[in-house]
């Protein structure tokens, strides 16, 4: 009988960590959007500059 409060805590805590996972995976891939979305001004205006 002491399986199901187990199982309940055990759903819960993969809960918690699928959203903190999904909220890293978020954050990670708006700052690699905006790495990509600097770098390519940088290149443009360099570009731009010696051409």
């Amino acid at each position: 009988m002491s399986s199901q409060p187990e199982k309940m805590s055990l759903l819960l805590r993969f809960k918690e960590k699928g959203l903190s996972g999904a909220f890293v995976a978020l954050t990670v891939l708006a700052m690699v959007g905006w790495i990509y979305l600097l770098s390519s001004m940088f290149v443009r205006f360099v570009l731009w500059f010696f051409s």
